[in-house]
Parts: structure tokens; C-alpha cells; sequence
């Protein structure tokens, strides 16, 4: 055998090597942030440190946004800048490599005193990682955003709390804030899902100091919003396979923009313009004009052909105007059949005429539902019509508000939507029907891990397409209506809040109405419905049955409340109280039959503007403390303030009146703004407004 050289390791030869290669590693490192530094932004109006900590600077070099970037680094870890990424004053790149990254880039806003950033935050590891920006909240009233159940305005009032353990004192001012935990940002419905997050949203966010966050739609969202009042929101990119779904698999990219203007009027005009589409028309004017009466929370379930006569009849009895009578729950033997049920009615035709005769169109309450009976669910399976479980030849289910498991149409699917819409035209050819009540529709029905015949990145397309089949069944006469928004802003038709209870409060109660309006208006969808006068009188929310109509007080101030938004409908009817209610209540719609010109003037303007009907009265006053944060008044366009009350069993309120000259229309006398009203009496039959004079 050949001799061999031998290299012999002594054991403390072994501990020596042990120790000095992590300890030149460390000094490597350590000299290089002495020589180099550490690897940050520093961008003309925004920076990103060592610590990832992000810092949005205005022209002065006051920060007006302040966040973090969560990157989870091990020990001695920290972010390197991109490879082949430019570095300069305009746009910077850190990573963690083969993990995640972030890029900002100043952008040209393109109008004069607004500052723009673009902030890309990329996975680099895997399709289901979760990539996490979080921000402040505090300092600043937020709008925009959302539906909620608990709808407060602003989205979140800025209150200083006071430090230490959280008293019962604070805990009583939570609802100065929509509280939302972290979760995927889709559309719900609170009365089958339990969810906070409703059935209008848009990922649009501002601030009363001019701040404006618009994440991008392309972004499987997920967001908290000062969840448990830590005055924090959360922006998060992630693929969950349940409501966002990736392409290809790849990793999640969080993209948003933030801007910064003079004011929240300056930002909002500014993010609107940019981000939000205006809409192509309105909807038909005679329902903007004339209430619109459902048969809903009046009749329930019990509907049938008697009883729509004599809604109609009474009506017309005591001549109250309307623009068109809505059919609603049951009237067909199954869910999912487009055909009445000839027991409850059983001469449909003849019913429709006699309404059209009195003057008044028919609508029909729909959804995208299937029961398990229905002729139209084997109709659905048969043809792939439905939302398929993917790896199977049959139809996913979902249990809906009725309670029911059903099967839910395929809007991806351009021959469902065919069948879908034929069903509907059959309708209208064969009874003379006038449109519908698109109901549901919203991302949560969408079932897990859905086989759906075209790609969606999201369920929020859900929403999309069903909004779009829903205009498609009526796009001249427009009556038709739906409850849900998402992308669907140039559409001209009807949107309905979701549905209240007949009780006083936030949760979906009267002092949800103006709130919740102001909300979806901002985000571009001003044909407000704000769904039946007093309420849907749910016994419970688990058989959704009638029978605990709102009281009379909480009725009369619901139907002051909605006689000058943009459209009004009623259901619990006023001659179930007393004559005194009917007079009340004919006064509210001799009311809105003044100033409805004046109404449907700015749902043209929205066309042009996009501007919405119903304002906050920050909008002519954008500097003004209080009309940041007063939630319970409104403005009709530019120069109509109305003041409802909204407390139980109050006959005095107080009234703020922004600058200008505004006269009084119930004392009838000029009053100089910005002033408040303290102890400004209302009576139970009148409703407080004022007309501005002067600005």
C-alpha cells in the first residue's frame, strides 16, 4: 500500500475552529455596519430604518404616518437591500432574502400639493406566507373602509385614553370606533355568519389630517382595524385557499398607496378621483322620488295574494305616494324557483295588473340560492350551474339566512348567468314584473375551496359579478336594487345597507342609518337605501319571523331620519299605530317631495362629480374639529343639514351648525355658523333642518 499523509485534529483544535468561525462572523458583520452602515431607506417624504419602522414625512418634516413592516428576524438578522434593486432618492428596496421584501417608490401624484408612495411588500419563501405592514391610527378621525354591524362614524374618532388598566370608563367608549379583528377582508352578512365586516366595502382608508391608504384589489387582503383598541390598522397579504386564491402558486404581494393633502376634503376628492370609478347614470328617478313599499317585515313569510291587495289598497286609500310595491320572502313554493306559488297566489297575472292599474310597478325579492328541492337546483347540478366542491361532481353547499343548506349560482359562469337571467326575463315577459330585490350576494357564501368555472383571485368577485348580473336584468328602468358593493361603484342602481334591527343603538339600529350612509357614499356608492323604515321587526335572528314591530317613538324618528337620504322604502306599515303616525308620516314625505328636485340634481352630479348625495359635515368644513367627528347629522349636498334625533325618548338635542349662515326651517330665523344649539327642541313630529344662506 501506497503511504498516505494523515492530518490528525486534536480535540481543542476542533473547540478552536468551533469558536472562531461564528466569531469572525460577527466581526464581519458588525464591521461592516461600522463601515456601511445599516441597510435603510431614505426617500424624499419617507424613510424605513433598520427596525423596519416606516415613516411618511409631509413637506415640512413632520411625520403624518408611522408604521412597521414585519419582517420576524432571528437573532443578529437584519434586512439587506434587493439585489439589482435601484436605490436612489425615488424608490429604495430592503429584504429578508428568499423570504420577503419591501419596495417604495415616491411617486407623481399628478396634482398639486398631494404626495404619493407606492409600498410593494412581496413574499419570497411560499403561497400561503403572510407578508404584514402595520400603521397608527392614532392622532387622526378615520373614515371610509367599510360596512360594520356596529357602524359608528368617524370609522375611528380619535380619543386620547388614559394610561393604566382599561376602566369601565373606557370600555364605554369603544364604539368611538369600529373594532376589527384580523381576518380575510371579504363581505358577510351579520345575521347567518356573525361577522362585524358587512356587505359594502372598498379598500379605500383616510384620515381626517389628509392621510389616504388605498390598498390594491389585486391584494388577497387581510386587515385589522384597531382591534381591541390598540389604534392600530394592519394591512396583510396572504393565500388562504378560502377566500383568495393564487395564480400559479406564487407567494402573496401586499400593494398600497399612500397620499398625503391638505385635508381630509383635499385627500378624499383626491383618492375618489384617482381610485374610485363614478358612476355611468342613476337609477329610475321615480323611485329616488316615491317610497318605495315592500311587503317584507309587514307580511313576513305569510305573503300571498289577499294580502299584497290590500297593501296595495291602503295605500291608495290613504294616498300615500310610491313608486313601486316590492314582493317579497316566499312567493315562490321552493327557494331557487322562479314561479309563484299558485296556492298563495293563484291568478300571479291578474295580481300584477291590478297594481300596475293603481299605478304601481312589481318587484320581486331574488337571490342566488338553490334549496335542495327546488326544480332549479337539479336544473343547476344537471348543468354545472352552481358552485361546485372541488374533486367532485356535485355542488357545494352553504346554509344561508334561512337556515336551509342550498346550493349557490355559479356568477363565473357565463351560461349560468344565462340561465340565471333567462329565469328572471321569463318573469317579466309572463306577469309584466318590473325588476327585482337582488338579496345576498355577498363573499362569505362563497363555500370553501370552491370548483368554480372561471378563475377568481378573490371572493369579493362574487360581489362583482353578482351586481353586474343584477344590473343587467334592468339596465333601462333601473328599479332594481342590491345589497352588496365591491368594485361595482359605476354601476347605476340601488344599494341597500344591510338589514337593521328595530332597536336604537349602532348594531344595525337607528344610529347605524347616518353612519353607515355617510360610509358607503364616500367610497362611491351615493343611491343609498337605507333599508325598511323602523326596521325588519325580526322576533329573533335565528327564524328571522315577524311579529316585534319597532315602537312608536323609534318608528317616528326612523321615518324622520330617512326622508331626505337618497331612497326611501317602508315595510312595517304606519297604519299599524295610529293616526297620529300616519299624519307624522305623510308630513316627513310632504317634506321630502320639497327638496327631492334638489335630490335627484345631485344623482346626476354624481355622474359627473362622483361626489356623493349625502355628505359629513366636514365636507364644507374640512378644518372644523367638531364636523370631523359629528356622526349623528348629515348634509344633503352642500347646503341642506338635517338633525334627527336618534335617542330614545329625547325631545331636545344638541345641534351643531358649521360656518356659514344657515336658516332655521322649523323657528323659521337665520342663525350665524359655526355655532351649537344646546337643548334645541324637536317635538316628536317634527324634524330639525336647516338651509344654508351663505357659506
Amino acid at each position: 500500500m501506497e503511504n498516505r499523509d494523515t492530518i490528525t485534529l486534536k480535540t481543542s483544535s476542533l473547540y478552536r475552529l468551533a469558536y472562531t468561525v461564528p466569531l469572525c462572523g460577527c466581526f464581519l458583520y458588525f464591521t461592516s455596519i461600522m463601515l456601511f452602515g445599516p441597510c435603510v431607506l431614505n426617500l424624499q417624504g419617507v424613510s424605513v430604518n433598520e427596525d423596519l419602522q416606516i415613516s411618511f414625512t409631509d413637506s415640512a418634516g413632520k411625520v403624518f404616518l408611522q408604521g412597521y413592516s414585519e419582517f420576524n428576524f432571528g437573532e443578529n438578522e437584519r434586512a439587506e437591500y434587493c439585489t439589482l434593486q435601484k436605490n436612489d432618492g425615488k424608490s429604495g428596496c430592503l429584504e429578508q432574502p428568499h423570504k420577503q421584501r419591501i419596495e417604495v417608490v415616491v411617486e407623481d401624484s399628478g396634482a398639486e400639493g398631494v404626495s404619493c408612495y407606492q409600498v410593494r411588500r412581496e413574499g419570497l419563501a411560499c403561497v400561503n406566507q403572510v407578508v404584514k405592514d402595520c400603521y397608527s391610527l392614532a392622532g387622526q378621525h378615520w373614515y371610509g373602509g367599510f360596512e360594520a354591524f356596529s357602524q359608528v362614524w368617524p370609522l375611528k374618532k380619535d380619543v386620547v385614553q388614559p394610561p393604566g388598566v382599561v376602566t369601565d370608563e373606557t370600555e364605554s367608549q369603544s364604539l368611538d370606533s369600529v373594532q376589527l379583528s384580523f381576518g380575510p377582508y371579504v363581505s358577510g352578512d351579520f345575521g347567518t355568519q356573525g361577522v362585524e365586516l358587512e356587505n359594502v366595502l372598498e379598500n379605500l382608508f383616510f384620515s381626517s389630517t389628509g392621510v389616504g391608504i388605498m390598498v390594491s384589489e389585486e391584494s388577497p387582503l387581510y386587515l385589522s382595524f384597531n382591534a381591541h383598541g390598540d389604534q392600530t390598522m394592519c394591512l396583510a397579504a396572504t393565500y388562504d385557499n378560502a377566500n383568495f386564491f393564487s395564480t400559479l402558486g406564487k407567494p402573496p404581494v401586499l400593494e398600497y398607496t399612500v397620499c398625503k393633502a391638505g385635508n381630509v376634503k383635499e385627500i378624499h376628492s383626491y383618492m375618489r378621483q384617482r381610485f374610485i370609478p363614478k358612476p355611468e347614470g342613476i337609477p329610475n328617478v321615480e323611485v329616488i322620488k316615491y317610497p318605495i313599499w315592500s311587503t317584507w317585515a309587514q307580511y313576513n313569510k305569510e305573503i300571498n295574494q289577499s294580502s299584497v291587495a290590500e297593501f296595495a289598497d291602503k295605500i291608495q286609500k290613504l294616498k300615500m305616494p310610491c313608486s313601486q310595491i316590492e314582493i317579497d320572502n316566499e312567493w315562490t313554493v321552493r327557494y331557487g324557483d322562479h314561479d309563484f306559488d299558485r296556492k298563495k297566489f293563484p291568478d300571479p297575472k291578474k295580481m300584477v295588473a291590478d297594481l300596475n292599474k293603481k299605478g304601481y310597478p312589481v318587484t320581486l325579492w331574488i337571490h342566488p340560492f338553490f334549496s335542495l328541492e327546488s326544480e332549479s337546483f337539479q336544473e343547476a347540478f344537471q348543468h354545472g350551474y352552481a358552485i361546485m366542491t372541488r374533486g367532485s361532481v356535485n355542488p357545494s353547499l352553504v346554509r344561508w339566512w334561512s337556515g336551509e343548506m342550498a346550493a349557490i349560482l355559479d356568477v363565473s359562469n357565463p351560461a349560468a348567468v344565462l340561465w340565471y337571467q333567462k329565469k328572471l326575463i321569463s318573469l317579466q315577459d309572463k306577469y309584466n314584473v318590473s325588476s327585482f330585490k337582488f338579496d345576498a350576494g355577498e363573499a362569505r357564501y362563497v363555500p370553501y375551496a370552491p370548483n368554480m368555472f372561471g378563475h377568481m383571485t378573490s371572493t369579493n368577485e362574487y360581489a362583482t359579478n353578482y351586481a353586474e348580473l343584477a344590473y343587467n336584468i334592468d339596465p333601462v328602468n333601473r328599479r332594481q336594487e342590491v345589497r352588496i358593493g365591491w368594485r361595482s361603484q359605476r354601476l347605476p342602481i340601488i344599494t341597500r345597507l344591510m338589514d337593521r334591527l328595530s332597536t336604537w343603538d349602532e348594531k344595525a339600529g337607528l344610529r347605524s342609518l347616518i353612519p353607515s350612509t355617510l360610509t358607503l357614499g364616500v367610497i362611491g356608492y351615493p343611491f343609498v337605501l337605507p333599508d325598511m323604515i323602523g326596521g325588519n321587526a325580526y322576533a329573533d335572528l335565528i327564524t328571522f319571523g315577524r311579529g316585534a314591530n319597532p315602537d312608536r317613538e323609534l318608528y317616528i324618528r326612523w321615518l324622520q331620519l330617512s326622508a331626505l337620504l337618497p331612497v326611501v322604502q317602508f315595510s312595517v306599515v304606519p297604519w299599524v299605530y295610529d293616526d297620529e303616525v300616519v299624519t307624522i308620516t305623510k308630513k316627513c314625505l310632504a317634506i321630502r317631495e320639497q327638496y327631492v328636485s334638489r335630490i335627484l340634481q345631485l344623482a346626476q352630479e354624481c355622474v359627473e362629480t362622483g361626489n356623493p348625495i349625502i355628505r359629513p359635515l366636514w365636507w364644507v368644513a374640512p378644518l372644523d374639529e367638531q364636523a370631523l367627528v359629528t356622526g349623528d347629522e348629515f348634509l344633503v349636498g352642500d347646503d341642506l343639514l338635517v338633525a334627527p334625533i336618534v335617542v330614545e325618548g329625547a325631545r331636545k338635542r344638541d345641534i351643531y351648525l358649521p360656518k356659514g349662515q344657515w336658516r332655521d326651517m322649523l323657528r323659521k330665523e337665520a342663525i350665524d355658523g359655526p355655532v351649537f344649539l344646546r337643548d334645541y327642541t324637536v317635538a316628536i313630529d317634527e324634524l330639525a333642518h336647516f338651509e344654508r344662506i351663505t357659506s
